[in-house]
């Protein structure tokens, strides 16, 4: 893959965790195809299973639903462009390729096992998904905290 190719991807795929999925932004190219798989198969063994990776996209996403639901809160787009950026390298430096995380993210069966990851997150630490306002307490614990969530997040 070409050096301004795997930029471009990276930085889409960075886009994608600043935005959120349900935000476009004409400036930057997507990562990938917009549409989701249902294939699991696609997903190349060993990075559904790979904690790590799991986990890090896990803090983005709990800071994703935090920003986008607590009006008080928004992102720290460089801190999450760099973060994303670096759950990338880890990603690469354990084999796997930019068409492998990909794959990984647009896979239905992932993308439902992130969302209820996060939201079990969300409603152990109070969190009414009914309630927007009730999302900022927990932005606002994280950032006080400086939890690798809350690093992620700035009072605005």
């Amino acid at each position: 893959m070409k050096p301004q190719l795997i930029k471009s991807l990276a930085i889409g795929l960075a886009a994608f965790a600043v935005m959120g999925a349900s935000h476009t932004n004409p400036v930057l190219p997507p990562a990938a195809p917009t549409s989701t798989t249902t294939d699991s198969t696609l997903v190349k063994p060993g990075i559904k299973d790979n904690a790590e990776i799991f986990s890090r996209l896990l803090t983005v996403a709990i800071g994703s639903e935090i920003r986008d639901n607590c009006d008080t809160i928004s992102a720290r787009k460089f801190t999450v462009m760099f973060y994303v950026l670096g759950v990338m390298n880890y990603a690469r430096k354990q084999g796997f390729s930019m068409d492998d995380m990909d794959a990984y993210r647009n896979t239905k069966s992932e993308q439902k096992r992130l969302s209820a990851a996060t939201y079990a997150y969300l409603d152990k630490n109070g969190v009414n998904r009914d309630d927007p306002a009730s999302y900022c307490p927990l932005g606002r614990t994280e950032i006080k905290n400086k939890s690798q969530i809350g690093k992620l997040l700035k009072s605005r």
